[in-house]
């Protein structure tokens, strides 16, 4: 995060841009980068056809400049706040697409977009814009809830510390969070989790300890975490090593602690599989409810 140069920010008219742009001016401020902020237009039309709106070019140019107009109000009050700050309104059917082409011109280091999520349902469900942003980018992308950050937050680092071909992912995301607790005065908590161990029951599972097992896998993560943090050079506050599916017990720690960000790792897919949801990193990202980071 203190690396970042340039950060791109994706904002939307509606009551939450202003608790983004808060984010964005924080985490600006502490890594000396430059702000780019845009406004992607297109499904504020829904009530006009598509042929409408493409041919009548006087129109499109009044819609633009209504958002430009919002969007210059909108940063007012921010433009003193931060060193410098440029601003586009940007005219896309997919505002994914938008985001991606700004952040390659602009030649950002990390994307701030808000999300909404139902707070209500037991399955917290981002949008397809979400989706298509996060397998598509090539650098991190923060999703962020539209309310402030707390006082000395909980800043979330899951990490995959049992699996070796993961150690510098691991190690991005462990600095990733710890530099987050820095900003922001909070503490940093470690999670890594593995499968259940007992999914099922017969003769092959016959004269297996279990628990012994439980605590040998424990004693390889604690060695393997210790790795990672020396070569990360962090420090945590807090520590845990969880039996369970990735997104089940991180939503069940991040509820718990209360934390405010989850710094997560995504192994990159080409080709038909970037089109398939349900990996590890998808699944967690359905299942929780705080802000997060996904890092590549």
């Amino acid at each position: 995060m203190l690396g970042v140069e340039r950060i791109l920010v994706a904002i939307t008219q509606d009551e939450g841009a202003a608790f983004v742009l808060e984010k964005a001016v924080i985490l600006a401020n502490a890594a000396d980068a430059k702000l780019e902020v845009i406004h992607v237009v297109y499904e504020s039309l829904a009530d006009l056809s598509v042929q409408a709106v493409e041919k009548d070019q006087t129109l499109k140019t009044f819609i633009l400049s209504a958002a430009e107009s919002w969007l210059e109000d909108q940063l007012d009050g921010v433009r003193h706040k931060v060193k410098s700050l440029d601003s586009a309104t940007l005219w896309n059917k997919d505002a994914w697409q938008g985001i991606l082409h700004a952040a390659e011109v602009s030649q950002s280091d990390l994307i701030i977009k808000a999300t909404n999520i139902e707070e209500d349902r037991a399955l917290s469900i981002r949008t397809p814009q979400d989706w298509n942003l996060l397998r598509h980018t090539t650098i991190p992308v923060m999703l962020v809830k539209p309310s402030a950050w707390i006082k000395a937050p909980i800043i979330m680092a899951a990490i995959d510390a049992l699996n070796e071909d993961q150690f510098e992912l691991s190690k991005k995301v462990l600095i990733e969070a710890d530099q987050l607790a820095s900003i922001l005065g909070g503490e940093l908590a470690i999670v890594c989790s593995y499968p259940l161990l007992e999914p099922w029951a017969g003769q092959a599972a016959v004269g297996i300890d279990f628990q012994q097992l439980r605590d040998d896998i424990e004693r390889v993560a604690r060695k393997a975490i210790a790795k990672l943090t020396d070569a990360a050079n962090v420090s945590f506050n807090y520590l845990y090593i969880e039996e369970g599916r990735p997104a089940m017990r991180l939503r069940s720690l991040a509820d718990e602690t209360q934390a405010e960000i989850l710094v997560m790792g995504t192994v990159g897919r080409t080709g038909v599989k970037s089109f398939v949801i349900g990996n590890t990193s998808e699944t967690i990202l359905q299942y929780t409810q705080c802000d997060v980071v996904v890092l590549r």
